[in-house]
């Protein structure tokens, strides 16, 4: 009875559940349970529920022995028809050995049949050749006396006609023994017949009319003159491009924007787009892409004038001949964009197509080239006219170092609009020629810091009565750091963008790309080398892009300082100069040691205090406004430096303590030089000059200047007794020590 019996058996619950593969006992009880005929008596519905299954599996096992009876019963049949099959395989077999065997046999009794038919077809095939040899032989010479006949007619339908049937009679010729004469006496035909067409060839394809452009076409596409075909069309669109060419710069003034090359590019550009399809019509079989690139091509490179002459002709016209390089370079690049879309690039395998378009843009960057090759000198005459327009340099030297701190600011402008120039021109491939021009310009920046330093110098015997030149001191000093900063500036503006352009050359890699511009179309080989030369300097090596003028700018920087310094010390160094000659010094030296002396600061060294203790006044102004300028100027001169040749920081000092330092620390050395000038002194010589030191010290120490050397080194040598004197000089300067003994006549060490 099967399933189908249990499930009418239990009509109170669905037992089809049973044969369902995730039979979960549990949740079919629940499910049974929750119905309403559930609820009503468990108990009873319980025991109904266990009959009904009861006899479901009864139903179930009674199903299963009747199928099993009928299993065996049919066992012995199902054996009979194996046993039938295996009978009719091996017969088969048999069967299949035995057609084996005759196909052999006829094989081996008709080979030779076989092979003489072979023959036979072989045989039949050459006398069908020869026949057709034969009759073909005998139409080219029907067709050779019919053709002059036609050639007189001037039908160049007929005439085309008559020549593809000749070439296909030569076609069959081809052992024949004057098959070379036959060959050439159709080409001659041949170019008989383009003589004839080629006018009306011309024709269609300057008025570029379709269907004539299409007939003739074909005609000279069956005689295989398919390079001649494209020939004629490249000429007459090239003369037609040629003419007006020369008409655009004939009539035109050569200004900035080259209206004359724009328009020029913009006729290419249409005609290209326009004949795309149409040459798709007309040069059947043929790649117009690949045909249209190579007519620009050799129209660009073809032109009379050539562009580069004209290029040429037009910079000796202009202003600003950069200005009218980055137009055509612009012009040039949006033409070549054009070009790309309309056309499209060269895929995997289209070599030709590859060919023609990089020699397209070559064609379009050559003229160019020899103008990029004058890059350093454009921008160099572009650079110092600006500076030379600028006017710095003025009698009154506040105005000139003024001017000059106004214009270090506009260098740093001046520096990124060079580079500008070489990014729009070049995509940054001149930049050695773009720095070798800042260089130029940056050392004349330079030279007009020195000329006012060489001024300034001269103003040293001023400074004590006219304070200004104090101020002229600081401002040069001030105008040498902002040169500094400015050239920092420019350098790491450059430098971020020479990094940025050379990521952007892969030497190694292969060109997928046609219409991308590389170096080797723009610069000359030596400008390639010297372009790859400063990538592996800057990029690799990490050197600095304005390397030689940072290192002109700092010197510069150091020399400004110490004129300045030398400037603001004159009057110690003027009063100094006589400090050997001074009377006190004098004295006869065998005159008694008790010789008197007035033990009080001579006049001398209370000038140079006085002015000393006027100095903190005149600095005041760097107290209240902050020169970075001042300070980056100060870090960089060695003269500045602090003991033991450490450079003071921003941060340590201001720019007043470290200039009050400085000054202080030249005092105390120039002081110490003019002693040591002197011959010989006594016991009451020695208590004068002491006292001098120690005035100039005591007022040092006033200033905030922290060291007194060599001059307290020079003090404590001078007041040490006679016999303490070898005991209190180890530690010093050998030639301090030295000086100092011969004046106070202190015998040697070793004869002591």
């Amino acid at each position: 009875m099967g399933l189908n019996n249990v499930k009418k058996v239990g009509s109170a619950a669905d037992l089809t559940a049973f044969s369902q593969e995730n039979f979960d006992p549990k949740d079919w009880i629940n499910n049974v349970f929750r119905s309403q005929e559930a609820h009503q008596n468990r108990d009873q519905y319980a025991s109904s529920l266990v009959m009904r299954l009861q006899l479901a599996i009864q139903e179930v096992n009674n199903a299963l022995e009747e199928t099993s009876q009928q299993v065996v019963g049919s066992l012995p049949r199902v054996l009979r028809d194996i046993e039938s099959l295996g009978h009719e395989v091996a017969v088969l077999k048999n069967q299949m050995n035995s057609v084996r065997q005759d196909i052999e046999k006829v094989e081996y009794n008709t080979a030779a049949s076989m092979q003489t038919l072979v023959k036979l077809d072989t045989l039949k095939g050459r006398l069908v050749a020869s026949s057709q040899a034969l009759r073909e032989a005998d139409n080219w010479t029907t067709l050779s006396t019919d053709i002059e006949e036609v050639m007189d007619g001037g039908d160049i339908e007929a005439i085309g006609g008559k020549l593809v049937a000749l070439q296909t009679c030569l076609g069959i010729l081809t052992h024949v023994p004057d098959y070379e004469e036959r060959v050439a006496h159709l080409e001659g035909l041949k170019v008989r017949l383009e003589a004839l067409a080629s006018p009306h060839l011309v024709a269609a394809f300057t008025h570029h009319n379709l269907e004539e452009s299409v007939k003739y076409a074909r005609l000279l596409r069956s005689l295989g003159r398919v390079n001649q075909l494209e020939s004629y069309y490249h000429k007459c669109e090239m003369g037609q491009l040629g003419t007006a060419w020369r008409g655009g710069v004939e009539g035109s003034q050569l200004s900035t924007p080259p209206t004359w090359l724009t328009s020029f590019y913009d006729r290419l550009s249409l005609l290209a787009s326009q004949q795309v399809r149409w040459c798709g019509q007309v040069f059947e079989g043929s790649d117009p892409n690949l045909l249209l690139s190579r007519l620009v091509a050799s129209t660009l490179t073809s032109l009379d004038p050539p562009p580069a002459q004209v290029i040429a002709a037009a910079i000796k016209q202009q202003e600003e001949p950069l200005a009218f390089l980055v137009a055509v370079k612009s012009a040039g690049d949006q033409f070549l964009k054009d070009l790309e879309a309309t056309l499209g690039t060269a895929k995997t395998g289209q070599d030709a197509l590859f060919e023609s378009q990089r020699m397209v843009v070559g064609a379009v960057l050559k003229p160019l080239q020899e103008q990029v090759a004058k890059l350093q000198e454009y921008e160099e005459a572009q650079l110092l006219s600006h500076l030379i327009a600028a006017d710095i340099v003025k009698s009154d030297m506040s105005e000139t170092l003024r001017r000059f701190r106004e214009y270090c600011g506009k260098l740093t402008t001046q520096a990124e609009l060079a580079a500008q120039r070489c990014m729009q021109l070049t995509s940054g491939w001149s930049f050695p020629s773009t720095v070798a021009a800042l260089t130029t310009y940056i050392e004349q920046c330079g030279g007009r810091l020195g000329q006012a330093a060489r001024h300034v110098e001269k103003q040293k015997a001023a400074i004590t009565d006219d304070w200004t030149v104090f101020t002229t001191c600081l401002n040069l000093i001030q105008a040498a750091g902002e040169l500094v900063m400015a050239v920092e500036s420019s350098e790491h503006t450059l430098a971020t963008l020479f990094t940025s352009a050379a990521s952007r050359i892969n030497w190694e890699a292969p060109i997928t790309a046609p219409f991308t511009p590389t170096p080797d179309l723009l610069l000359s080989p030596s400008a390639v080398t010297t372009l790859r030369t400063m990538i592996t300097k800057i990029v690799e090596d990490d050197d600095r892009v304005l390397e030689a003028s940072m290192t002109e700018c700092l010197n510069q920087c150091q020399r400004s300082v110490e004129v300045a310094l030398q400037t603001i010390t004159s009057p110690v160094s003027t009063q100094l100069a006589s400090l050997p000659d001074l009377p006190a010094w004098q004295s006869n030296p065998g005159a008694s040691p008790h010789l008197s002396a007035s033990f009080s600061p001579q006049e001398y060294i209370t000038q140079i205090g006085q002015y000393l203790m006027t100095l903190p006044q005149h600095l005041e102004p760097l107290l209240v406004n902050h020169s970075p300028a001042l300070n980056r100027a100060l870090q960089e001169a060695n003269t500045v430096a602090s003991p033991g040749g450490r450079i003071v920081s921003e941060s340590e000092v201001s720019a007043a303590d470290f200039l009050i330092s400085s000054v202080g620390q030249s005092t105390c050395r120039m002081y110490t030089d003019a002693v040591l000038r002197i011959p010989h002194i006594t016991t009451a010589m020695i208590t004068q000059l002491t006292t001098d030191i120690d005035y100039i010290c005591n007022i040092l120490e006033d200033l905030g200047v922290s060291s007194c050397e060599p001059l307290d080194k020079l003090n404590l040598l001078l007041k040490a007794p006679v016999d303490q004197y070898w005991k209190v000089a180890p530690g010093n300067n050998p030639r301090l020590i030295a000086a100092i003994r011969q004046m106070r006549n202190i015998p040697r060490l070793r004869d002591s």
